[in-house]
């Protein structure tokens, strides 16, 4: 099995996949597990024959795409280790305990926050951690800058998932999409695989459908909104639709979009039926984000509202003014995040309850935030770029100062993407991580 085929992903949409063999947890039972039907020869002077504890620790050195690709099929011994919770609770209580503060042992986890940790699965709560935390050795880290494929700012970056091939996208105000091969950095000629010329208008916003799809929407000035597959490694254009708007930004849910408009109205598009669903008209000025969960809907204008709209009750269900713009705003049980232009992040629960204000050092607005269960990374007019952990009580486990602003920002899997006002799209990756 290739390493690159393992399913690792914190979007709700994985969790029925996630319920298969592969992920399920059962009690550990150490005594069980030695007394296992294996070989009699590996048993009497093999690794099988080692106290737990100690099998424990050597496992802590194997990579959590090793453990689970190659390692887990060794013997059933392993197989059994490796579906147990007991072992994953302690590589996640090793993860938890990294910190720049010296005032601070661990990462403070609220019960709400570990609970979502076990529903997602704790392999992939890990391998996530583990792979943003990388990204804290700044002599491990490679910058790579690609400058040459756009000429215009940058607006919207996208790191996909799932797909055959490690890609990204960058939508620029030249009109233009540039794909990114992930694994040839080393030459921008190889990088760049594929650039779309199909929108009249500056590019504000890139989605993918969701984890398990293909399916890409692009959205511009030019009011209109192009629909992709980008199954076979290139953008290969299905659809369009008008909106007599700009698309200002979208929330790509399975089967149904979600875009708001400088006509200061977020819309639902069924892509099945390929008919506007619904209208929310609950902003004064352009629509700049907008987040979606099963139960509700929010979004955040330049009007400084923030908006929480209740899909069940069909209804506007609270309506917050902002002392200042939020200009990034997503959604991750049981959390809503919100970046503004005071330059810090402000934590919500879903009925629009304010439960943290997280500092962030920033000095001026934050122009874009990526949020996930392995970190949240922050992209700041002041040309600086900063990836913490993703708890609400977050540490900042690096920072990156660009050449000019970073106008948007994307991270996946040790990867962080930014796109900046100099037109040019910057990588960071540790090198030691595939």
């Amino acid at each position: 099995m290739d390493p690159d085929d393992m399913e690792f992903s914190s979007d709700e949409s994985d969790l029925e996949q996630e319920e298969d063999a592969v992920f399920q947890s059962v009690p550990l039972n150490p005594n069980k597990l030695l007394s296992c039907s294996i070989n009699t020869s590996l048993t009497s002077t093999g690794i099988h024959n080692l106290p737990t504890e100690l099998i424990f620790d050597i496992l802590e050195f194997i990579d959590v795409k090793t453990l689970l690709s190659v390692v887990k099929f060794v013997s059933r011994y392993f197989y059994d280790l490796l579906k147990s919770n007991e072992f994953w609770e302690m590589r996640l209580a090793g993860c938890l305990k990294s910190s720049e503060n010296s005032n601070q042992n661990s990462l403070q986890v609220s019960d709400c926050e570990l609970k979502q940790m076990f529903k997602v699965g704790l392999p992939n709560v890990v391998f996530e951690l583990e792979s943003a935390h990388s990204l804290k050795f700044d002599s491990s880290i490679q910058k790579y800058s690609m400058s040459s494929n756009h000429y215009g700012d940058i607006h919207c970056v996208k790191m996909l998932s799932h797909s055959a091939k490690r890609l990204a996208l960058s939508g620029s105000r030249d009109k233009t999409i540039c794909v990114y091969d992930l694994d040839n950095f080393e030459s921008q000629e190889d990088c760049i695989i594929n650039t779309n010329t199909d929108h009249n208008g500056w590019i504000w916003t890139i989605d993918q459908e969701d984890c398990q799809s293909s399916n890409i929407a692009s959205g511009s000035w030019d009011s209109y909104i192009h629909f992709y597959d980008i199954g076979r490694g290139s953008l290969e254009k299905t659809c369009d639709i008008s909106v007599h708007s700009a698309i200002l930004c979208t929330r790509y849910e399975k089967n149904l979009l979600l875009y708001g408009t400088y006509s200061k109205i977020v819309f639902g598009y069924d892509t099945r039926s390929k008919t506007t669903a619904f209208k929310l008209k609950n902003h004064t000025k352009p629509v700049l984000s907008v987040a979606a969960s099963e139960e509700y809907i929010w979004s955040s204008g330049e009007d400084n509202a923030l908006v929480c709209y209740d899909r069940r009750m069909n209804k506007l269900l609270k309506r917050i003014r902002m002392e200042r713009i939020s200009s990034s705003i997503r959604f991750l049980e049981p959390y809503l995040w919100v970046a503004g232009y005071d330059g810090n992040i402000k934590c919500f629960n879903k009925d629009m309850k304010i439960m943290k204000k997280i500092e962030t050092g920033h000095t001026q607005p934050i122009m874009d935030m990526c949020h996930n269960m392995g970190a949240t990374v922050t992209a700041c007019k002041d040309g600086v770029v900063k990836i913490f952990s993703p708890n609400t009580s977050p540490v900042l486990w690096n920072s990156f100062t660009l050449d000019n602003s970073a106008s948007c920002v994307d991270y996946r899997k040790g990867i962080i993407m930014a796109g900046c006002c100099d037109s040019s799209v910057v990588f960071w990756k540790n090198i030691n991580v595939d």
